[in-house]
């Protein structure tokens, strides 16, 4: 047996011995007959039998790339993939680089099926109790190809979250975030990875006010915009137990146009940012500014963002009890 021999070309020759285990149609209770095509009942027949003879060979593992490539969410054809890969995996003597090829084949797949959860989870299963020396090195460039091409897919960020914690390397986290935050900065997937990045550093003091003076950067440049709010918000919550100076305070006024509690709803002018208000609603909130707090909420109900106005006389009913 040779690794050569698990990814050869497809040859139907190979199984010439199997009998073929049918795909049962036109049941009496069927409500929807499925249509399936003559090439997959044929590799579907070849194998079931071969599954439930539990072959785990060569040959097998080349079914399930043919089947996988007809019909990549079929998490039983990756399960049993696993199961061969596994096993010949034992007598390999090259580990490394048998591996290596299978997540070069992996890697193909993903590209052609972006939103498959299945191929995420095979790679987990692979890189927890397979790969001999998992490193972040090599599972990054096509993760970057995946986010490039769909900046918010969530299977991928999730993957992502995972893979740096398994191998404890966050060395490239805040560069590639960087880069998607200056591309788009209201990716919000992005902003969330960078809270994850945080949260799993334990950062100093200094590099949090660095990230602060980030934050402020990318609201003065675009203000109403929930993504960086929320970062900042989630900043002072989680970092600086939520106690927000005059500075931060003088920092997100000009934002609502200085607006006062004098001024009624005739009065009110326009705002940069209602994200920048809820926040000054919240942080007076915390305060003994309750009068301050309400008269926020009002506005955001009356003026500024009255779609969610039950939300907002929500906010005061609290503030009253």
């Amino acid at each position: 047996m040779s690794q050569q021999e698990c990814y050869q070309e497809f040859n139907e020759k190979d199984y010439e011995d199997v009998t073929p285990m049918s795909i049962e149609t036109g049941l009496k209770d069927e409500l929807c007959r499925i249509m399936y095509t003559d090439e997959y009942k044929q590799l579907m027949g070849w194998t079931r039998a071969m599954l439930s003879k539990n072959e785990l060979t060569p040959r097998a593992i080349r079914l399930t790339s043919k089947l996988i490539d007809l019909a990549p969410a079929f998490y039983t054809i990756w399960n049993y993939r696993y199961n061969i890969f596994s096993h010949l995996l034992q007598d390999c003597p090259d580990k490394e680089s048998w591996t290596a090829k299978e997540l070069d084949w992996l890697d193909e797949i993903t590209l052609n099926n972006p939103k498959n959860y299945q191929i995420w989870s095979y790679r987990q299963s692979l890189l927890t109790n397979l790969v001999p020396n998992p490193t972040m090195k090599r599972e990054t460039p096509i993760m970057n190809m995946m986010i490039d091409d769909d900046s918010k897919n969530y299977h991928v960020w999730s993957y992502r979250k995972w893979v740096v914690k398994f191998t404890g390397d966050y060395s490239q986290e805040l560069g590639f975030i960087d880069r998607l935050i200056q591309k788009d900065v209201y990716n919000n997937s992005a902003w969330s990875h960078r809270m994850f990045y945080l949260k799993n550093i334990e950062p100093d003091n200094v590099v949090i006010n660095e990230e602060i003076n980030y934050v402020k950067d990318k609201i003065s440049s675009v203000p109403q915009n929930i993504s960086s709010w929320n970062y900042l918000r989630g900043l002072y919550k989680l970092f600086k137990s939520n106690q927000y100076d005059s500075e931060i305070i003088e920092f997100i006024t000009p934002f609502v146009n200085n607006l006062s509690i004098d001024q009624n709803n005739d009065q009110l002018p326009e705002i940069q940012s209602s994200y920048a208000l809820e926040l000054l609603a919240y942080i007076y909130s915390l305060t003994d500014q309750r009068e301050l707090s309400t008269h926020y909420y009002k506005c955001l109900a009356t003026k500024y963002d009255p779609i969610r106005s039950n939300y907002w006389n929500h906010k005061i009913e609290l503030l009253s009890q």
